[in-house]
């Protein structure tokens, strides 16, 4: 058995090997089934605590009133309820709303609805048709027992949105918004700098989900592309359009590696892909190694087999609960033919792996594989793997490498729903020799201040650092509380031999004169990390993060992304919020924070 502590506690976990089922089959086994777990006590006379344990334990743990506000909780039962069968008017103080056509104009695998409370909160709900009962699996007085219960027990949303005062502002990083050849107040996805070249790629796009059926809407591809500039003179000097959001990026010998996403509501067949590009120019010579996958994140490039061929590991979310959310973690090991094989490979393969120049080999199919790092966990010599799971298991897993193309799988830690687990990096930060993993917890889409839905911030969210104590045990060291946490990046910035953190929120408190959207975690030694920010001027809402050496001079420097996320950031941020005082109602797409040690 392994665990992880948080002062004293602790949070049982197994080391299954992959032969094993990875328990989300069986946990969802009951899930809009009708089979409910026994129970020594008449339904009737059950609690709303002794209810959610007999039903909400089918899918994920069992959630504390203190997850969700006051406010939030309700739209959360009420989205629950769908899959005990509740019918939708079970809380007389709410209504429902359909889906207007132009928004759902093709029915889809969810069942897509606004919810409306008494206080003119709403929020937007989608819960997977499959998993629907019938018939009702308890009475509606059983399911507002529930309620009374979390409601009761949870605190309001003032009480759980309060963020740190701001840090002060660094004086590691000099803050600059690049003169590129680009507009502003876009969203970028990613960015990656190619040092040798002299160049910027940028990955931009217009999020074109949740429209019933997976189709787009009529211009929403337009910006689905990805940029090259020079560096120097910021000048645009090629690009090419994609098919789907381009989400990760890394560096090749000839050019570029690149995920795209693919589309959300899933399509009938995947779009996701993995190609490499050479872009010169208008020329673009574009090889694909992998497609028709759903919601790809992100991807690695290492020899996990010890053949001396650089292997991908790549993750993708999906789309639901089960299996069929088609979310999953893989290796797609290079064979002895990927060379001669990747000259002529074509811009465009079927489903699957460019043929005979690679082998993909699924470790998991978790629902919500949302992020994985690289390192030696166990030191034995082998990469492993560490990944994060969200949807409603919330995990941290270790996938330890056997050395024959197996791997063992290691329950670190687990949490309830409300977590929001977005993704991780592994550094050894006290320099003990085992690899440390820093965990950012902030999903929270659309639920801080966006209009008129309902506030939902998340006591749990922000970033968490875990000391690798060895043989797998890991201890959670550090938290910094930062609402909305989505991706970070670890590099030793002030040059004094430890690993520092700089990290991104895309999901901030727009209630806060400045929200916090970048911090800067600086390795202070014994896992103490001062918080340092950038000035006011250089606010933003960011959604990729990177680092690199931007001007040349050697030292690491940071390229934030604009996160300017329709429907997830309030529509006149802009112009209107506090923070973007005398921008001339503009948002630099790009920040340079400059390495100034």
């Amino acid at each position: 058995m392994h665990a992880v502590s948080k002062q004293g506690g602790l949070a049982g976990t197994n080391a299954w090997p992959l032969t094993v089922a990875l328990g989300l089959t069986l946990a969802l086994a009951g899930c809009g089934s009708g089979k409910e777990p026994q129970s020594a006590a008449p339904a009737a006379a059950l609690t709303g605590k002794e209810l959610i344990d007999k039903h909400c334990t089918r899918c994920h743990l069992a959630p504390e009133p203190g997850d969700l506000s006051k406010e939030y909780w309700s739209f959360a039962l009420h989205y629950m309820g769908n899959y005990v069968g509740m019918k939708g008017d079970e809380f007389p103080d709410m209504r429902t709303e359909e889906f207007p056509p132009e928004l759902e104009p093709v029915k889809d695998y969810t069942k897509r609805y606004f919810l409306y409370d008494s206080h003119g909160y709403f929020r937007d709900l989608y819960p997977f048709r499959l998993f629907i009962p019938p018939q009702p699996e308890m009475t509606p007085e059983e399911f507002r027992r529930m309620r009374e219960y979390v409601v009761a027990g949870a605190r309001t949303w003032r009480e759980l949105e309060q963020q740190y005062p701001k840090a002060p502002v660094t004086k590691t990083f000099r803050a600059q918004f690049p003169k590129l050849d680009l507009e502003p107040d876009a969203l970028i996805l990613s960015t990656q700098v190619d040092p040798k070249r002299r160049r910027l790629y940028v990955g931009r796009t217009v999020i074109d989900d949740w429209v019933g059926g997976g189709g787009r809407r009529e211009g929403f591809d337009k910006w689905d592309e990805v940029l090259a500039f020079d560096i120097r003179s910021g000048q645009r000097i090629g690009s090419t359009r994609v098919g789907s959001d381009p989400i990760d990026m890394a560096l090749t010998e000839h050019g570029l590696r690149l995920v795209t996403h693919g589309r959300f509501p899933l399509t009938e067949v995947g779009i996701a892909n993995i190609a490499d590009w050479e872009i010169e120019g208008k020329q673009v010579r574009t090889r694909m190694l992998v497609n028709g996958k759903q919601r790809l994140v992100q991807h690695h490039n290492v020899d996990m087999n010890g053949d001396g061929l650089v292997d991908i590991v790549a993750n993708a979310f999906g789309d639901g609960v089960a299996q069929d959310a088609q979310s999953f973690l893989g290796i797609y090991y290079r064979t002895p033919d990927f060379e001669r094989l990747w000259r002529e490979a074509p811009a465009e393969i079927p489903p699957g792996v460019l043929p005979g120049a690679l082998r993909e080999n699924l470790l998991a199919v978790d629902s919500g594989t949302i992020g994985n790092a690289i390192a030696d966990f166990n030191g034995d010599g082998r990469p492993d793997i560490a990944v994060v799971v969200a949807q409603g298991h919330q995990l941290l897993l270790v996938y330890t490498n056997n050395g024959d193309e197996t791997f063992t799988r290691h329950l670190i830690d687990q949490h309830t729903p409300s977590w929001g687990g977005n993704s991780l990096r592994a550094a050894d930060f006290d320099g003990d020799g085992d690899m440390d993993l820093v965990v950012l917890n902030g999903d929270n889409v659309a639920g801080n201040h966006v209009g008129k839905v309902v506030p939902a911030p998340r006591p749990q969210h922000g970033i968490r650092v875990y000391r690798n104590d060895g043989d797998l045990k890991f201890t959670e060291a550090f938290y910094h509380r930062m609402h909305g946490a989505i991706r970070s990046v670890v590099e030793d910035f002030d040059g004094d031999g430890d690993a520092d953190i700089a990290a991104i929120a895309l999901f901030p408190q727009w209630s806060y004169e400045e929200p916090e959207t970048f911090v800067y975690l600086e390795n202070q030694g014994g896992l103490k990390f001062e918080a340092q920010s950038v000035s006011r001027e250089f606010f933003g809402v960011w959604c990729s993060i990177e680092a690199a050496d931007v001007n040349g001079d050697g030292r690491t420097d940071l390229v934030l992304g604009l996160g300017n996320f329709p429907e997830l950031v309030p529509p006149d941020w802009i112009t209107a919020h506090p923070a973007m005082k005398d921008r001339g109602g503009k948002a630099g797409s790009i920040l340079f924070l400059l390495n100034q040690t």
